[in-house]
């Protein structure tokens, strides 16, 4: 089905309701979504059908599937639906150019320090900016700019999605994070590169190390860490929240390994003794970036809080 035989009879009501009911599994949630009764989705569906002369849903008890040609509908008519949100935008930048709503996302542990400084930098420039912010899992994020339900996503950078485009803000460095007293111990040295005191991260091989769980990032980079340099330390405890395993490395529960921005985070009256390691200053660094989808209409309040981002934090983080 081509876009031209698509459009044939088409409303964009109709692909709103056909993805709708694909997205929820059932006309029963998507009704519920789509703030109707299920009988009277049901009956636009069979109109809908009747139209097209194709059958958009296949029923087997009381579970629906879509058909080839749901599918196809689906697919390329969330294109159109994406195009039209676009188009929308563009003319709503151009029709009110300072007003407007600006959709923003960011990952947990990021928005702790980052949000409440780009909310009073960017309310000062653009007071007239209705902004609207959600705090989610990277992932969940990736699929709301997909779902057109952000129009920009900060987050660290680990694997890229090949229909998101993404702009560099700073690099964050990795660092060592433990107690003053388990610091005294090691041989430290000073390299003129590195934002902190070097330390080999091989002499800590036998240390206890507080370790995240295996989705996070952290835990990502800590695997990596180890398997470079044919470590195996003992585990001191496995903590979910990153700040607090900083803290806990403050308090001399174990070692941690974990980018340097989340110092900023910190509230505790006890701070860790912080440490570069690696072959380069940036051996293990994340990039931390705004994201957009690929192809689609970035507003210019999503235009300007990026570059606003870029102007407070666009410099390569190593102190």
């Amino acid at each position: 089905m081509d876009n031209d035989a698509l459009m044939m009879g088409l409303e964009f009501r109709d692909i709103e309701y056909v993805n709708k009911i694909i997205e929820c599994g059932g006309f029963s949630k998507a009704a519920e979504a789509l703030h109707i009764t299920q009988p009277a989705l049901s009956i636009y569906i069979k109109s809908l059908e009747q139209r097209l002369g194709l059958v958009l849903f296949s029923r087997a008890g009381k579970k629906v599937f879509p058909t080839y040609a749901g599918k196809c509908l689906a697919e390329k008519g969330g294109e159109l639906l994406f195009q039209r949100t676009n188009l929308q935008q563009q003319l709503d930048d151009i029709k009110n150019q300072r007003e407007g709503l600006l959709r923003i996302g960011f990952s947990s542990m990021r928005g702790v320090s980052f949000l409440p400084v780009m909310l009073q930098n960017f309310k000062q420039r653009y007071p007239d900016i209705e902004i609207q912010f959600q705090e989610q899992w990277i992932q969940n994020l990736e699929k709301m700019l997909l779902n057109n339900e952000l129009d920009v996503a900060f987050f660290d950078l680990v694997d890229k999605h090949e229909k998101l485009v993404y702009e560099h803000i700073f690099l964050d460095t990795v660092v060592v994070y433990m107690s003053e007293q388990m610091a005294a111990a090691c041989t430290i040295k000073k390299r003129s590169e590195y934002p902190y005191p070097w330390i080999d991260i091989k002499d800590l091989a036998d240390y206890p190390f507080i370790r995240n769980f295996p989705e996070q990032n952290t835990e990502r980079i800590v695997r990596q860490v180890f398997k470079d340099y044919a470590m195996a330390p003992p585990v001191a405890m496995q903590v979910r929240n990153q700040i607090t395993s900083v803290s806990l490395a403050a308090y001399g529960y174990g070692v941690y390994i974990a980018p340097n921005f989340f110092i900023y985070n910190m509230a505790q009256p006890m701070h860790p003794a912080m440490f570069s390691f690696g072959e380069t200053p940036t051996q293990y660094g994340i990039d931390f970036v705004a994201a957009t989808v690929r192809g689609g209409y970035v507003p210019k309040a999503a235009q300007n809080f990026i570059r606003l981002a870029k102007e407070i934090y666009g410099y390569e983080l190593l102190h």
